[in-house]
C-alpha cells in the first residue's frame, strides 16, 4: 500500500500532510499554509488578549491537522497553551505528528469528538484517506448543509464525545469549525462562556444557526459576521474595535 502522508516545509516548520487531502493538505503543499486570513484574525485577537495577561489558553475545536495549532504556538510560544481537538483517528495521529515534529510543548491533542454530552460513544463514517478526498469536511452527524453529499465513506468507527464544560479551565479563545456540530458544542460549552468570556471564532455554514445564535444571545454576546462561512462572537463587555466585519442581530 503506497502511504499517503508526506512532510513538507510550511511556512511554520515541517508539517505532515495527506497527499489525498484536497483542500488542506494541497494548499499547506502549494501555499505553505491553510486560511492564512483566519490565522492572521485569531492572531491579532491573541495579541490583545495578551496585552492583559502574560499567559493565555486557546481551544482548537476541529483542529484537523494543526494548521491553526502550529502556527499559534509558534507564533506566541510560552504565552500560548492550546488544547487541541480532533474526532477523525487518523487526522489526530497526523495534529499529533506535526505537534511532535515541531517541539510544541504548549499544546495538548485531544482525540474527542466535542458535543454538548460526555462520555458518550457515537459510531462516525469515515472516508478511505488512501483516495483523494476533502478530509476536512467530513460531518459526524447530519449536516443542516452538506458540501459533502457523494462523499464515499466506507469506513465505520467509534469516537467519545466531551463537552468543553467538562475540562474546567479559563479559556480566552475558542476556534470552532467541526463540520456541523458547532450548536452542540457550543452548548456543552455553556458554562465556560458565562464564566471565563471567550472570544469564539466560529464556522457557522453546516450548523444550526438560529441556535447559535440563541446560545450567545442568552449569554451576551454581540456577534459579527466574518466573511460568509465564520462569525466572530465578542462578550458585550469587552471593548474590542473590529474592522471589515458587520455586526449580526441575535
Amino acid at each position: 500500500m503506497t502511504i499517503p502522508n508526506i512532510i513538507v516545509n510550511s511556512a511554520y516548520g515541517p508539517m505532515i500532510v495527506n497527499q489525498n487531502d484536497q483542500y488542506i493538505g494541497k494548499s499547506i503543499q502549494l501555499l505553505g499554509t491553510w486560511a492564512q486570513d483566519d490565522i492572521d484574525l485569531i492572531a491579532s485577537f491573541c495579541e490583545l488578549i495578551l496585552e492583559n495577561k502574560p499567559k493565555m489558553v486557546l481551544y482548537d475545536v476541529g483542529a484537523n491537522i494543526g494548521s491553526h495549532t502550529v502556527a499559534l504556538a509558534k507564533k506566541f510560544g510560552n504565552c500560548i497553551s492550546i488544547r487541541a481537538f480532533e474526532a477523525q483517528r487518523q487526522v489526530y495521529y497526523t495534529l499529533c505528528g506535526n505537534v511532535a515534529i515541531n517541539g510544541l510543548d504548549n499544546v495538548i491533542c485531544e482525540y474527542l469528538a466535542v458535543s454538548n454530552k460526555s462520555d458518550e460513544t457515537i459510531n462516525i463514517a469515515l472516508p478511505d484517506y488512501n483516495t483523494v478526498n476533502n478530509f476536512g469536511g467530513v460531518e459526524l452527524i447530519k449536516a443542516e448543509y452538506s458540501d459533502n453529499q457523494n462523499m464515499v465513506k466506507p469506513n465505520i468507527e467509534s469516537v467519545v464525545t466531551c463537552t468543553l464544560d467538562n475540562f474546567g479551565e479559563a479559556v480566552d479563545f475558542i476556534k470552532m469549525d467541526v463540520e456541523g456540530m458547532e450548536h452542540l458544542a457550543l452548548e456543552g460549552a455553556r458554562k465556560l462562556l458565562a464564566k471565563h468570556r471567550p472570544v469564539c471564532f466560529v464556522e457557522i455554514m453546516k450548523t444550526d444557526q438560529s441556535k447559535v445564535k440563541q446560545i450567545f444571545k442568552e449569554l451576551n454576546y454581540i456577534a459579527y459576521a466574518y466573511k460568509n462561512d465564520d462569525w466572530i462572537f465578542c462578550p458585550a463587555e469587552s471593548d474590542y474595535e473590529l474592522e471589515g466585519v458587520t455586526q449580526i442581530a441575535l
